[in-house]
């Protein structure tokens, strides 16, 4: 099963302001892609939750899409009122379940919560629960031998570590898994850029190989479930789903967290559908039929080490994001191709060209030069998915007010 993290806090796009949010959209899209479920970022807004979080286990259950709570223990501190709103949810027909019929049940954790989760929390669930804690351990054997930790081990996302050192965590829960019986959950994020404060600004160390990469791994690895992070946290970069629809105007504002997720990230969502079906079938390489093709690209629009003179959001002391080092200024190229294809990038009037084989691949191509600023356009050598590619993406710049970290994904 493959689940989205969900943010209830941001309201679903294209609602305008409006008091009634209508998840329907988000919902239908998930489904067409392959997800099993949202799991549902719950935090300590008990008014938000007691309106948005009812509409959309009504919504789910009308779609026949499946919905489950995780934890936020940052900012959740009652165990008894996660105790409440989980058993207030197990019977609805939109609660997610294992194959046992237990409901799902995790977390986000930085820290573990000041309650036992065993004692606290789980025992007092009314129906039996597959409970997986949310960890930025590294350990899948330490974490696999706390006592309270529920069901099963859930992987989060580790910014400071590289592709290589994230893998070997990954081998290290999957050995956990296989040791114990205990159920893994892996997650899997797109992109990661944050920078709300002086002392939250960074940027992921894995740069491009923090999605597609660990998909790879993870194919290989067969976790027992795999989790997206995220649909929609904007204020992360990390979302699938359709971008913030927020009027620019608004997103210029100090107040807006969400500053950051105006960016297409479409290409994500139409990767992960691919990803997806290539894991419930079990296989561990990625294989696409004529009508499935596509070549997708992404980028940043700016330069890692640019740094605007009136970056003033809010002020203008503000460092590059810790970990920008470990960032390149790559323009990349996925294509996902039945038959060979060579794939041409015109990156600011520079052109160059990638042979594609017929499977899913990887290229890059430098734009830290005044040469490759500019327009990005992607085409093909010949038709793909039946039709003539070309796709036209935002233009790099060194200009702007703002530090940009995100990428744009087509």
């Amino acid at each position: 099963m493959v689940f989205a993290h969900y943010m209830i806090q941001f309201q679903p796009p294209g609602l305008n302001g409006s008091s009634s949010p209508d998840y329907s959209t988000d919902i239908n899209m998930a489904k067409a892609a392959g997800f099993d479920a949202f799991a549902i970022d719950y935090t300590d807004n008990a008014a938000m939750f007691a309106t948005n979080l009812d509409i959309f286990y009504h919504q789910a259950s009308d779609l026949g899409f499946k919905l489950f709570l995780t934890i936020d223990t940052t900012t959740m501190f009652d165990a008894d009122q996660v105790v409440n709103i989980t058993n207030f949810y197990a019977d609805s027909p939109a609660q997610a379940k294992d194959a046992a019929g237990n409901i799902f049940l995790s977390s986000f954790e930085v820290n573990p919560p000041a309650w036992n989760w065993q004692n606290d929390v789980l025992q007092n669930i009314k129906v039996p629960v597959t409970f997986l804690a949310g960890s930025l351990a590294e350990s899948g054997s330490y974490e696999a031998s706390l006592p309270d930790r529920g069901t099963g081990l859930f992987t989060w996302v580790h910014p400071a570590l590289s592709a290589s050192e994230e893998a070997t965590v990954d081998q290290s829960f999957a050995a956990a898994r296989n040791s114990t019986g205990k159920p893994w959950m892996a997650g899997v994020a797109p992109w990661f850029f944050k920078r709300l404060s002086s002392d939250t600004n960074w940027l992921n160390a894995q740069d491009s190989n923090i999605f597609i990469d660990r998909w790879v791994e993870l194919l290989k690895l067969k976790p027992n479930y795999i989790e997206v992070i995220s649909w929609n946290d904007f204020g992360e970069s990390h979302y699938i789903g359709p971008a913030d629809s927020t009027p620019e105007s608004e997103l210029m504002q100090s107040s807006k967290a969400d500053y950051y997720g105006n960016l297409d990230h479409s290409a994500f969502l139409k990767m992960s559908a691919i990803f997806i079906k290539t894991y419930k079938a079990g296989e561990t390489k990625v294989t696409v039929t004529a009508d499935e093709e596509d070549v997708f690209f992404f980028y940043r629009p700016q330069p890692v080490n640019y740094l605007p003179t009136d970056d003033a959001y809010p002020d203008n002391a503000w460092p590059l994001p810790e970990n920008a080092s470990s960032i390149a200024d790559n323009v990349y190229i996925v294509p996902f191709l039945s038959e060979p294809a060579t794939i041409y990038l015109n990156s600011g009037g520079y052109s160059t060209s990638m042979d594609a084989p017929s499977f899913m691949s990887k290229g890059a191509v430098m734009f830290n030069s005044p040469a490759k600023m500019g327009q990005q356009t992607l085409t093909a050598s010949r038709p793909i998915n039946g039709q003539t590619l070309n796709k036209t993406g935002i233009d790099i710049t060194s200009g702007g007010n703002r530090y940009q970290g995100n990428v744009v994904a087509m």
